[in-house]
């Protein structure tokens, strides 16, 4: 059970990890393109363009940063409550249901430690090996659009 719930987490946390990337990484690749195909004509005002850009891109991944922590804290309060909520219904429900709900928990940890270890620890290696070959798929289709805007722009 524990690990089909981390399953589930890992597909989401791989999915977000590839959006969010590659999402950044194509508009900061596409930005640049325009940014130097803009500048093919005239020379003028070059570093004042970069330091708008460079401080736009910094906003933005401020802002973006700021979202997902927001998120997080918000994501994190809310099962919180609902856990500390429920909890308090299974106190104010009679004996005989706790009692159930011990006996469940007790076949449930039946399944021995060393069976469930290692599940759980593979789990997360393919996890952290999946948001590598994510982000390193976003990268290199960022850089695929990169080398295209710049074979326009020669």
């Amino acid at each position: 059970m524990l690990v089909l719930l981390l399953q589930t987490v890992t597909f989401v946390v791989v999915t977000l990890w590839s959006l969010i990337t590659c999402l950044i990484l194509n508009t900061i690749a596409f930005t640049f393109g325009l940014l130097l195909q803009s500048l093919k004509g005239s020379s003028e005002g070059t570093l004042g363009i970069f330091q708008i850009v460079s401080e736009s891109v910094k906003a933005c991944f401020e802002f973006i940063l700021q979202l997902v922590f927001k998120l997080i804290s918000c994501v994190a309060s809310k099962v919180f409550d609902i856990v500390i909520e429920k909890v308090t219904e299974s106190l104010a429900t009679s004996l005989t249901t706790s009692t159930e709900l011990l006996e469940k928990l007790k076949t449930a940890l039946d399944e021995p430690v060393n069976e469930i270890l290692p599940k759980v620890f593979e789990e997360l290696f393919n996890m952290a090996i999946m948001i590598v070959k994510e982000l390193w798929k976003n990268y290199n289709g960022a850089k695929m659009l990169w080398d295209l805007l710049m074979k326009n722009f020669t």
